[in-house]
Protein backbone atom coordinates (compact mmCIF):
# COMPACT_ATOMS: atom_id res chain seq x y z
CA UNK A 1 0.00 0.00 0.00
CA UNK A 2 2.86 2.42 0.84
CA UNK A 3 4.43 1.70 -2.54
CA UNK A 4 1.10 2.41 -4.26
CA UNK A 5 0.73 5.78 -2.48
CA UNK A 6 4.29 6.74 -3.45
CA UNK A 7 3.59 5.83 -7.07
CA UNK A 8 0.47 8.03 -7.13
CA UNK A 9 2.39 10.99 -5.71
CA UNK A 10 5.06 10.63 -8.36
CA UNK A 11 2.37 10.68 -11.04
CA UNK A 12 0.85 13.86 -9.63
CA UNK A 13 4.17 15.70 -9.34
CA UNK A 14 5.29 14.39 -12.69
CA UNK A 15 2.11 15.58 -14.37
CA UNK A 16 2.32 19.02 -12.77
CA UNK A 17 5.90 19.38 -13.89
CA UNK A 18 4.97 18.70 -17.53
CA UNK A 19 2.14 21.19 -17.91
CA UNK A 20 4.42 24.07 -18.88
CA UNK A 21 5.51 22.44 -22.14
CA UNK A 22 2.48 20.23 -22.75
CA UNK A 23 1.48 22.10 -25.96
CA UNK A 24 5.01 21.91 -27.29
CA UNK A 25 5.23 18.16 -26.68
CA UNK A 26 1.89 17.55 -28.39
CA UNK A 27 2.58 19.73 -31.44
CA UNK A 28 2.84 17.77 -34.70
CA UNK A 29 6.01 18.92 -36.38
CA UNK A 30 4.84 17.53 -39.70
CA UNK A 31 1.61 19.55 -39.67
CA UNK A 32 2.23 23.31 -39.49
CA UNK A 33 -0.30 25.34 -37.53
CA UNK A 34 -0.07 28.26 -39.95
CA UNK A 35 -0.01 27.93 -43.72
CA UNK A 36 2.66 29.92 -45.52
CA UNK A 37 2.27 31.81 -48.79
CA UNK A 38 4.50 29.42 -50.74
CA UNK A 39 2.32 26.40 -49.95
CA UNK A 40 -0.85 28.30 -50.77
CA UNK A 41 0.60 29.64 -54.02
CA UNK A 42 1.58 26.23 -55.37
CA UNK A 43 -1.88 24.86 -54.58
CA UNK A 44 -3.67 27.85 -56.11
CA UNK A 45 -1.62 27.64 -59.31
CA UNK A 46 -1.90 23.89 -59.76
CA UNK A 47 -5.64 23.74 -59.04
CA UNK A 48 -6.65 26.72 -61.16
CA UNK A 49 -4.42 26.08 -64.17
CA UNK A 50 -5.25 22.38 -64.20
CA UNK A 51 -8.97 23.24 -64.14
CA UNK A 52 -8.46 25.76 -66.92
CA UNK A 53 -6.87 23.26 -69.28
CA UNK A 54 -9.61 20.73 -68.55
CA UNK A 55 -12.16 23.42 -69.41
CA UNK A 56 -10.32 23.90 -72.69
CA UNK A 57 -10.50 20.20 -73.41
CA UNK A 58 -14.12 19.66 -72.38
CA UNK A 59 -15.66 23.00 -73.34
CA UNK A 60 -13.38 25.43 -75.17
CA UNK A 61 -12.27 23.20 -78.02
CA UNK A 62 -15.85 22.00 -78.53
CA UNK A 63 -17.74 25.30 -78.58
CA UNK A 64 -15.08 26.87 -80.82
CA UNK A 65 -15.30 23.80 -83.10
CA UNK A 66 -11.66 22.87 -82.98
CA UNK A 67 -12.92 19.46 -81.87
CA UNK A 68 -16.34 17.75 -81.88
CA UNK A 69 -18.15 15.22 -79.69
CA UNK A 70 -19.06 11.78 -81.01
CA UNK A 71 -20.70 10.62 -77.75
CA UNK A 72 -22.54 12.58 -75.05
CA UNK A 73 -23.11 15.36 -77.57
CA UNK A 74 -25.31 17.58 -75.41
CA UNK A 75 -22.73 20.34 -74.93
CA UNK A 76 -21.90 20.32 -78.65
CA UNK A 77 -25.63 20.75 -79.40
CA UNK A 78 -25.90 23.68 -76.95
CA UNK A 79 -27.99 21.78 -74.45
CA UNK A 80 -26.26 23.80 -71.75
CA UNK A 81 -26.71 24.01 -68.05
CA UNK A 82 -24.83 25.93 -65.41
CA UNK A 83 -21.41 24.26 -65.59
CA UNK A 84 -21.65 24.43 -61.81
CA UNK A 85 -18.49 22.40 -61.33
CA UNK A 86 -16.45 25.01 -63.19
CA UNK A 87 -18.03 27.79 -61.08
CA UNK A 88 -17.33 25.94 -57.83
CA UNK A 89 -13.76 25.03 -58.76
CA UNK A 90 -12.70 28.59 -59.58
CA UNK A 91 -14.50 30.16 -56.65
CA UNK A 92 -12.96 27.39 -54.54
CA UNK A 93 -9.44 28.61 -55.37
CA UNK A 94 -10.12 32.24 -54.49
CA UNK A 95 -9.99 31.84 -50.66
CA UNK A 96 -6.42 30.53 -50.93
CA UNK A 97 -5.49 33.53 -53.05
CA UNK A 98 -7.12 35.91 -50.56
CA UNK A 99 -5.09 34.32 -47.77
CA UNK A 100 -1.89 34.88 -49.77
CA UNK A 101 -2.86 38.53 -50.09
CA UNK A 102 -3.48 38.79 -46.34
CA UNK A 103 -0.12 37.18 -45.53
CA UNK A 104 1.79 39.26 -48.08
CA UNK A 105 0.27 42.50 -46.80
CA UNK A 106 0.80 41.78 -43.10
CA UNK A 107 3.60 43.86 -41.57
CA UNK A 108 5.29 40.74 -40.17
CA UNK A 109 5.24 38.78 -43.43
CA UNK A 110 5.16 41.59 -46.01
CA UNK A 111 6.16 40.41 -49.50
CA UNK A 112 5.34 42.44 -52.61
CA UNK A 113 6.10 39.54 -54.95
CA UNK A 114 3.56 37.20 -53.38
CA UNK A 115 1.06 40.04 -53.38
CA UNK A 116 1.66 40.73 -57.08
CA UNK A 117 1.41 37.05 -58.00
CA UNK A 118 -1.84 36.70 -56.06
CA UNK A 119 -3.33 39.74 -57.80
CA UNK A 120 -2.44 38.31 -61.21
CA UNK A 121 -4.03 34.95 -60.40
CA UNK A 122 -7.11 36.54 -58.86
CA UNK A 123 -7.61 38.82 -61.88
CA UNK A 124 -7.28 35.93 -64.30
CA UNK A 125 -9.79 33.79 -62.38
CA UNK A 126 -12.37 36.55 -62.11
CA UNK A 127 -12.24 37.16 -65.86
CA UNK A 128 -12.94 33.48 -66.46
CA UNK A 129 -15.95 33.70 -64.17
CA UNK A 130 -17.38 36.88 -65.67
CA UNK A 131 -16.67 35.86 -69.26
CA UNK A 132 -18.54 32.59 -68.70
CA UNK A 133 -21.51 33.89 -66.67
CA UNK A 134 -21.63 37.69 -66.93
CA UNK A 135 -22.37 39.43 -63.63
CA UNK A 136 -20.89 37.40 -60.77
CA UNK A 137 -19.94 37.91 -57.11
CA UNK A 138 -16.73 39.96 -57.06
CA UNK A 139 -15.86 42.38 -54.27
CA UNK A 140 -18.10 40.51 -51.79
CA UNK A 141 -17.33 37.03 -53.10
CA UNK A 142 -14.96 35.69 -50.44
CA UNK A 143 -16.40 37.30 -47.32
CA UNK A 144 -18.14 34.28 -45.77
CA UNK A 145 -15.55 33.42 -43.14
CA UNK A 146 -14.13 36.90 -42.58
CA UNK A 147 -17.36 38.90 -42.50
CA UNK A 148 -20.12 36.32 -42.37
CA UNK A 149 -21.44 37.38 -45.77
CA UNK A 150 -22.76 34.24 -47.42
CA UNK A 151 -25.03 36.08 -49.86
CA UNK A 152 -22.58 38.18 -51.88
CA UNK A 153 -23.88 40.81 -54.29
CA UNK A 154 -23.11 40.39 -57.98
CA UNK A 155 -20.93 42.92 -59.78
CA UNK A 156 -21.46 43.91 -63.40
CA UNK A 157 -19.01 42.69 -66.01
CA UNK A 158 -17.95 46.29 -66.64
CA UNK A 159 -17.09 46.82 -62.98
CA UNK A 160 -15.21 43.52 -62.84
CA UNK A 161 -13.14 44.43 -65.88
CA UNK A 162 -12.32 47.83 -64.44
CA UNK A 163 -11.25 46.12 -61.23
CA UNK A 164 -9.08 43.43 -62.77
CA UNK A 165 -7.36 45.83 -65.17
CA UNK A 166 -6.46 48.07 -62.24
CA UNK A 167 -5.27 45.08 -60.21
CA UNK A 168 -3.05 43.81 -63.03
CA UNK A 169 -1.44 47.23 -63.33
CA UNK A 170 -0.84 47.29 -59.58
CA UNK A 171 0.51 43.73 -59.69
CA UNK A 172 3.12 44.63 -62.30
CA UNK A 173 4.36 47.50 -60.13
CA UNK A 174 4.60 45.27 -57.08
CA UNK A 175 6.44 42.59 -59.04
CA UNK A 176 8.92 45.17 -60.34
CA UNK A 177 10.32 45.43 -56.79
CA UNK A 178 11.77 41.95 -57.32
CA UNK A 179 11.47 40.80 -53.71
CA UNK A 180 12.59 37.15 -53.38
CA UNK A 181 10.09 34.50 -52.32
CA UNK A 182 10.40 31.25 -50.42
CA UNK A 183 8.93 29.14 -53.24
CA UNK A 184 5.61 27.85 -54.49
CA UNK A 185 5.81 29.37 -57.97
CA UNK A 186 5.02 26.51 -60.37
CA UNK A 187 4.90 28.79 -63.40
CA UNK A 188 8.15 30.79 -63.32
CA UNK A 189 10.09 29.53 -60.29
CA UNK A 190 10.11 32.94 -58.65
CA UNK A 191 11.23 34.93 -61.71
CA UNK A 192 9.54 38.26 -61.12
CA UNK A 193 10.41 39.65 -64.57
CA UNK A 194 8.47 36.86 -66.22
CA UNK A 195 5.55 37.47 -63.88
CA UNK A 196 5.61 41.13 -64.95
CA UNK A 197 5.39 39.99 -68.55
CA UNK A 198 2.57 37.65 -67.58
CA UNK A 199 0.62 40.47 -65.91
CA UNK A 200 1.03 42.83 -68.86
CA UNK A 201 0.21 40.14 -71.42
CA UNK A 202 -3.03 39.42 -69.57
CA UNK A 203 -3.74 43.16 -69.57
CA UNK A 204 -3.40 43.12 -73.36
CA UNK A 205 -5.84 40.21 -73.58
CA UNK A 206 -8.48 41.92 -71.47
CA UNK A 207 -8.00 45.38 -72.95
CA UNK A 208 -8.58 43.93 -76.40
CA UNK A 209 -11.63 42.03 -75.14
CA UNK A 210 -13.11 45.27 -73.81
CA UNK A 211 -12.07 47.32 -76.84
CA UNK A 212 -15.58 47.54 -78.28
CA UNK A 213 -16.72 49.33 -75.14
CA UNK A 214 -13.79 51.44 -73.94
CA UNK A 215 -10.89 53.29 -75.53
CA UNK A 216 -7.83 51.07 -75.12
CA UNK A 217 -5.34 52.22 -77.75
CA UNK A 218 -3.20 54.47 -75.57
CA UNK A 219 -2.99 51.89 -72.79
CA UNK A 220 -2.04 49.08 -75.17
CA UNK A 221 0.56 51.32 -76.80
CA UNK A 222 2.02 52.18 -73.38
CA UNK A 223 2.34 48.50 -72.50
CA UNK A 224 4.04 47.76 -75.83
CA UNK A 225 6.38 50.73 -75.43
CA UNK A 226 7.28 49.52 -71.94
CA UNK A 227 8.55 46.29 -73.42
CA UNK A 228 7.53 44.11 -70.47
CA UNK A 229 5.42 41.59 -72.39
CA UNK A 230 5.95 38.08 -73.74
CA UNK A 231 8.84 38.05 -76.20
CA UNK A 232 9.00 34.34 -77.07
CA UNK A 233 7.56 30.97 -76.12
CA UNK A 234 10.04 30.94 -73.26
CA UNK A 235 7.76 33.45 -71.53
CA UNK A 236 4.55 31.43 -71.91
CA UNK A 237 2.47 31.02 -68.75
CA UNK A 238 2.28 27.24 -68.71
CA UNK A 239 2.07 24.53 -66.08
CA UNK A 240 4.27 21.52 -66.76
CA UNK A 241 3.09 18.20 -65.34
CA UNK A 242 5.78 16.17 -63.52
CA UNK A 243 3.68 13.00 -64.02
CA UNK A 244 5.09 11.27 -60.95
CA UNK A 245 1.56 10.10 -60.10
CA UNK A 246 -2.03 10.44 -61.28
CA UNK A 247 -2.38 13.56 -59.14
CA UNK A 248 0.29 15.59 -60.96
CA UNK A 249 -0.23 14.21 -64.48
CA UNK A 250 -1.99 15.75 -67.46
CA UNK A 251 -5.58 15.06 -66.29
CA UNK A 252 -6.83 13.50 -69.51
CA UNK A 253 -4.07 10.88 -69.36
CA UNK A 254 -5.63 9.41 -66.24
CA UNK A 255 -9.19 9.30 -67.57
CA UNK A 256 -10.93 6.32 -69.11
CA UNK A 257 -10.39 5.55 -72.79
CA UNK A 258 -14.07 6.14 -73.51
CA UNK A 259 -14.01 9.74 -72.33
CA UNK A 260 -10.89 10.40 -74.40
CA UNK A 261 -12.49 8.88 -77.51
CA UNK A 262 -15.55 11.14 -77.21
CA UNK A 263 -13.42 13.99 -78.58
CA UNK A 264 -12.76 13.97 -82.32
CA UNK A 265 -11.43 16.16 -85.08
CA UNK A 266 -14.06 18.76 -86.01
CA UNK A 267 -15.14 19.04 -89.61
CA UNK A 268 -14.83 22.81 -89.16
CA UNK A 269 -11.19 22.84 -88.12
CA UNK A 270 -10.40 20.01 -90.56
CA UNK A 271 -11.56 22.13 -93.49
CA UNK A 272 -9.52 25.16 -92.41
CA UNK A 273 -6.36 23.21 -91.56
CA UNK A 274 -6.45 21.27 -94.82
CA UNK A 275 -7.13 24.37 -96.92
CA UNK A 276 -4.07 25.98 -95.30
CA UNK A 277 -1.93 22.83 -95.68
CA UNK A 278 -1.43 23.30 -91.97
CA UNK A 279 0.55 20.54 -90.27
CA UNK A 280 -0.90 21.35 -86.87
CA UNK A 281 -3.58 18.97 -88.11
CA UNK A 282 -1.10 16.13 -87.53
CA UNK A 283 0.17 17.63 -84.26
CA UNK A 284 -3.32 17.40 -82.80
CA UNK A 285 -5.09 14.51 -84.54
CA UNK A 286 -4.44 11.02 -85.83
CA UNK A 287 -5.63 9.12 -88.91
CA UNK A 288 -8.86 7.15 -88.74
CA UNK A 289 -8.85 3.64 -87.31
CA UNK A 290 -10.39 1.97 -90.33
CA UNK A 291 -7.89 -0.57 -91.79
CA UNK A 292 -9.31 -0.04 -95.27
CA UNK A 293 -8.52 3.64 -95.26
CA UNK A 294 -5.39 5.46 -96.31
CA UNK A 295 -3.16 5.33 -93.19
CA UNK A 296 -2.69 9.10 -93.48
CA UNK A 297 -6.41 9.87 -93.83
CA UNK A 298 -7.84 12.35 -91.33
CA UNK A 299 -11.60 12.88 -91.25
CA UNK A 300 -13.51 15.40 -89.14
CA UNK A 301 -16.92 15.12 -87.51
CA UNK A 302 -19.72 17.65 -87.93
CA UNK A 303 -20.29 19.56 -84.72
CA UNK A 304 -23.67 19.57 -83.06
CA UNK A 305 -25.03 16.19 -84.12
CA UNK A 306 -27.50 14.11 -82.14
CA UNK A 307 -26.22 10.99 -80.39
CA UNK A 308 -27.48 8.75 -83.19
CA UNK A 309 -26.21 10.92 -86.03
CA UNK A 310 -22.82 11.40 -84.41
CA UNK A 311 -22.30 7.69 -83.71
CA UNK A 312 -23.11 6.73 -87.31
CA UNK A 313 -21.36 9.65 -89.01
CA UNK A 314 -19.24 8.53 -91.98
CA UNK A 315 -20.01 4.89 -91.21
CA UNK A 316 -19.10 4.96 -87.53
CA UNK A 317 -16.45 6.01 -85.02
CA UNK A 318 -13.59 4.13 -86.68
CA UNK A 319 -13.94 6.42 -89.69
CA UNK A 320 -13.53 9.66 -87.72
CA UNK A 321 -10.17 10.91 -86.47
CA UNK A 322 -9.39 10.91 -82.75
CA UNK A 323 -6.96 13.23 -81.05
CA UNK A 324 -3.34 12.14 -80.96
CA UNK A 325 -2.30 9.65 -78.32
CA UNK A 326 0.02 12.28 -76.86
CA UNK A 327 -3.14 13.74 -75.33
CA UNK A 328 -3.87 10.47 -73.58
CA UNK A 329 -1.79 7.58 -72.32
CA UNK A 330 1.44 7.95 -74.31
CA UNK A 331 2.76 11.06 -72.61
CA UNK A 332 1.16 12.08 -69.30
CA UNK A 333 3.72 14.88 -68.96
CA UNK A 334 4.09 16.03 -72.59
CA UNK A 335 0.94 18.18 -72.65
CA UNK A 336 1.34 21.53 -70.92
CA UNK A 337 -1.49 23.55 -69.40
CA UNK A 338 -1.34 27.01 -70.97
CA UNK A 339 -2.87 30.15 -69.46
CA UNK A 340 -1.63 32.51 -72.17
CA UNK A 341 1.00 32.08 -74.88
CA UNK A 342 3.33 34.33 -76.83
CA UNK A 343 1.38 33.50 -80.02
CA UNK A 344 -1.80 34.99 -78.56
CA UNK A 345 0.01 38.17 -77.57
CA UNK A 346 1.29 38.59 -81.13
CA UNK A 347 -2.21 38.16 -82.56
CA UNK A 348 -3.55 40.71 -80.08
CA UNK A 349 -0.92 43.19 -81.27
CA UNK A 350 -1.70 42.31 -84.90
CA UNK A 351 -5.36 43.18 -84.32
CA UNK A 352 -4.44 46.35 -82.45
CA UNK A 353 -2.23 47.47 -85.36
CA UNK A 354 -4.82 46.43 -87.96
CA UNK A 355 -7.44 48.55 -86.19
CA UNK A 356 -5.09 51.51 -85.84
CA UNK A 357 -4.97 51.28 -82.06
CA UNK A 358 -1.16 51.07 -81.91
CA UNK A 359 1.85 51.71 -84.11
CA UNK A 360 3.59 48.80 -85.79
CA UNK A 361 3.15 46.30 -88.58
CA UNK A 362 0.06 44.13 -88.27
CA UNK A 363 1.60 41.74 -90.77
CA UNK A 364 4.78 41.27 -88.73
CA UNK A 365 2.81 40.62 -85.53
CA UNK A 366 0.51 38.23 -87.41
CA UNK A 367 3.35 36.22 -88.92
CA UNK A 368 5.20 36.09 -85.58
CA UNK A 369 2.05 34.66 -84.00
CA UNK A 370 1.84 31.86 -86.56
CA UNK A 371 5.51 31.03 -86.16
CA UNK A 372 5.15 30.92 -82.38
CA UNK A 373 2.22 28.52 -82.57
CA UNK A 374 4.14 26.18 -84.89
CA UNK A 375 7.07 26.25 -82.48
CA UNK A 376 4.88 25.62 -79.44
CA UNK A 377 3.34 22.51 -81.02
CA UNK A 378 6.63 21.32 -82.57
CA UNK A 379 4.94 21.42 -85.96
CA UNK A 380 7.09 20.48 -88.93
CA UNK A 381 6.18 23.31 -91.31
CA UNK A 382 8.11 25.58 -93.64
CA UNK A 383 6.97 29.00 -92.49
CA UNK A 384 7.70 30.92 -95.68
CA UNK A 385 5.85 28.43 -97.84
CA UNK A 386 2.93 28.46 -95.43
CA UNK A 387 2.75 32.27 -95.34
CA UNK A 388 2.90 32.52 -99.13
CA UNK A 389 -0.44 30.75 -99.57
CA UNK A 390 -3.29 33.07 -100.67
CA UNK A 391 -5.58 31.88 -97.86
CA UNK A 392 -2.89 32.49 -95.25
CA UNK A 393 -0.98 35.56 -96.46
CA UNK A 394 -1.84 38.69 -94.47
CA UNK A 395 -4.44 40.72 -96.36
CA UNK A 396 -5.33 43.45 -93.90
CA UNK A 397 -8.54 41.73 -92.82
CA UNK A 398 -9.43 41.14 -89.18
CA UNK A 399 -10.87 37.69 -89.94
CA UNK A 400 -7.49 36.58 -91.26
CA UNK A 401 -5.88 37.46 -87.93
CA UNK A 402 -8.66 36.00 -85.78
CA UNK A 403 -8.71 32.73 -87.76
CA UNK A 404 -5.04 32.13 -86.96
CA UNK A 405 -5.59 33.24 -83.38
CA UNK A 406 -8.45 30.72 -83.18
CA UNK A 407 -6.20 27.89 -84.34
CA UNK A 408 -3.54 28.91 -81.83
CA UNK A 409 -6.16 28.86 -79.04
CA UNK A 410 -6.30 25.05 -79.17
CA UNK A 411 -6.61 23.86 -75.55
CA UNK A 412 -6.22 27.39 -74.10
CA UNK A 413 -9.34 27.54 -71.96
CA UNK A 414 -12.31 29.04 -73.83
CA UNK A 415 -10.35 31.79 -75.59
CA UNK A 416 -11.54 30.83 -79.08
CA UNK A 417 -15.16 31.12 -77.95
CA UNK A 418 -14.57 34.51 -76.35
CA UNK A 419 -12.99 35.88 -79.53
CA UNK A 420 -15.83 34.51 -81.66
CA UNK A 421 -18.36 36.21 -79.39
CA UNK A 422 -16.47 39.50 -79.66
CA UNK A 423 -15.71 39.50 -83.38
CA UNK A 424 -17.94 36.92 -85.09
CA UNK A 425 -14.80 35.31 -86.52
CA UNK A 426 -13.88 32.85 -87.83
CA UNK A 427 -17.13 32.90 -89.77
CA UNK A 428 -16.84 29.15 -90.47
CA UNK A 429 -18.13 28.47 -86.93
CA UNK A 430 -21.85 27.83 -87.31
CA UNK A 431 -24.35 25.91 -85.15
CA UNK A 432 -24.53 22.20 -85.90
CA UNK A 433 -27.56 20.69 -87.64
CA UNK A 434 -29.02 19.09 -84.50
CA UNK A 435 -28.47 22.04 -82.17
CA UNK A 436 -31.21 22.82 -79.64
CA UNK A 437 -30.64 26.58 -79.42
CA UNK A 438 -32.52 27.80 -82.49
CA UNK A 439 -29.35 27.99 -84.59
CA UNK A 440 -27.64 30.37 -82.18
CA UNK A 441 -24.20 29.89 -80.62
CA UNK A 442 -24.56 30.47 -76.86
CA UNK A 443 -22.67 33.31 -75.21
CA UNK A 444 -22.82 32.33 -71.52
CA UNK A 445 -23.58 29.56 -69.04
CA UNK A 446 -26.58 29.48 -66.74
CA UNK A 447 -26.08 30.41 -63.10
CA UNK A 448 -25.69 27.42 -60.75
CA UNK A 449 -28.88 26.16 -59.13
CA UNK A 450 -27.55 26.78 -55.63
CA UNK A 451 -27.26 30.50 -56.41
CA UNK A 452 -31.02 30.53 -56.92
CA UNK A 453 -31.62 28.94 -53.53
CA UNK A 454 -28.76 30.16 -51.31
CA UNK A 455 -28.28 33.63 -52.81
CA UNK A 456 -31.74 34.21 -54.24
CA UNK A 457 -32.03 37.98 -53.78
CA UNK A 458 -28.72 38.78 -55.48
CA UNK A 459 -29.35 36.15 -58.15
CA UNK A 460 -32.69 37.76 -58.96
CA UNK A 461 -31.10 41.21 -59.11
CA UNK A 462 -28.43 39.96 -61.52
CA UNK A 463 -30.96 38.24 -63.76
CA UNK A 464 -33.17 41.34 -63.77
CA UNK A 465 -30.20 43.39 -65.00
CA UNK A 466 -29.91 40.96 -67.94
CA UNK A 467 -33.51 41.53 -68.93
CA UNK A 468 -35.16 39.14 -66.53
CA UNK A 469 -34.00 35.85 -68.05
CA UNK A 470 -31.15 33.58 -67.02
CA UNK A 471 -30.51 32.52 -70.60
CA UNK A 472 -27.49 31.21 -72.52
CA UNK A 473 -28.06 33.80 -75.27
CA UNK A 474 -27.83 36.98 -73.15
CA UNK A 475 -24.72 38.89 -74.20
CA UNK A 476 -22.28 40.40 -71.76
CA UNK A 477 -21.00 43.96 -71.54
CA UNK A 478 -17.93 43.60 -73.75
CA UNK A 479 -19.76 41.87 -76.61
CA UNK A 480 -22.76 44.19 -76.85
Amino acid sequence: MKNLKLYMLLLVFGASGCTNDFEEINRNGNQPETVTADLLLSTAISNSVDRYVRAGWNNGNIVSQLTAKINFTGFDRYNWGSEEGLWNDFYGVLPEIETILEISRDDATRNSTYEGMALVLRSWIYTILTDNWGSVPFTEAIKGQSEGNFQPAYASQEDIYNGILADLETAEILLSEGQPILGGDLLYNGNTEQWRKFANSLRLRYLMRASNQISVGSEIQAIVDGGIIFESNEDNAILTYPATSQVDSWPISTSRIGSFDEHRLSETSEAVLKSFNDNRLFSWFQPTDSPDDDPTLLVGLTNGLSEDNASTFNGGAKNVSRLNQSFFYDSPNSVKAAVIQYAEVQFILAEAAQRGLINGSAQEFYEAGIEASFEYWNTDQDLNTYLSQPDVAYDGQLETIITQKWLASFLVGLEGWYDFRRTGFPSVIVPGPDNVNSDRIPVRFLYPDNEQTLNAENYTTAVSAMGGTDDINVKGWWEN
